[in-house]
């Protein structure tokens, strides 16, 4: 759920609220169902302000800290699976200056520019980047970038291109299963639509972990 409907929840919480202490829903009793003839005011009135408060708790967890984001698909296998809860830390933690401080590598919740929902991908060109992929590998300004956290290859050509500043271009670990930069009409991200950066598989149990780049190592 994004902020904005999270928050206009909030408020439609808060007007039903503030019409029912005016007894503006003063409806005749004939007219509701047999189950709701016995809710009274008060337990409405309570069960509303939990829902508030639940509401403007994850409202301001979404908006100061980050969001939790469930993995609906196989894209990034095998560092993701579908069901998988992650914790995303939100942007206002890794700037400085208004620069994002966000490195290749890292996984990234965002809008991308084909949808309205929120897609969750590896970083992989940076603004400014020369980027293309020969027969599945990857090259950054010429360079050969190793990916050893890839166990489904796919092997198809793209590019070159070049990233736009302010802009971001992403894949997913499983790469021929994945809808992504490479395959969208419009393959960069924003900086306004990068949402936060996962840091941890949080549930189920045995998944728990702290997720790593794992190009921190190979790019040094």
């Amino acid at each position: 759920m994004s902020e904005t409907t999270l928050f206009f929840l909030i408020v439609i919480l808060f007007l039903i609220r503030l019409a029912i202490v005016n007894n503006v829903f003063s409806f005749p009793k004939f007219w509701l169902p047999t189950f709701l003839r016995k809710v009274n005011k008060k337990s409405v009135l309570d069960w509303i302000d939990s829902a508030l408060t639940a509401g403007i708790f994850a409202l301001v967890f979404i908006i100061l800290i980050g969001r939790l984001y469930i993995i609906p698909s196989s894209s990034m296998e095998p560092t993701l699976k579908p069901g998988d809860i992650v914790l995303g830390i939100n942007m206002l933690w890794f700037q400085t200056k208004g620069e994002l401080k966000i490195n290749r590598g890292d996984i990234i919740i965002f809008k991308p520019p084909i949808d309205n929902k929120l897609y969750i991908k590896r970083l992989i060109g940076l603004p400014n980047e020369k980027l293309m992929i020969i027969h599945g590998n990857l090259y950054i300004n010429d360079k050969l970038i190793k990916e050893d956290y890839i166990s489904n290859k796919d092997y198809y050509d793209y590019g070159p291109v070049k990233v736009p500043p302010q802009s971001y271009f992403f894949l997913g670990d499983n790469r021929p299963n994945s809808y992504d930069s490479h395959l969208w009409p419009e393959p960069f991200v924003n900086k306004k639509d990068i949402k936060a950066k996962a840091v941890a598989i949080i549930f189920p149990p045995n998944r728990i972990k702290i997720l790593s780049n794992p190009f921190n190592q190979n790019e040094k």
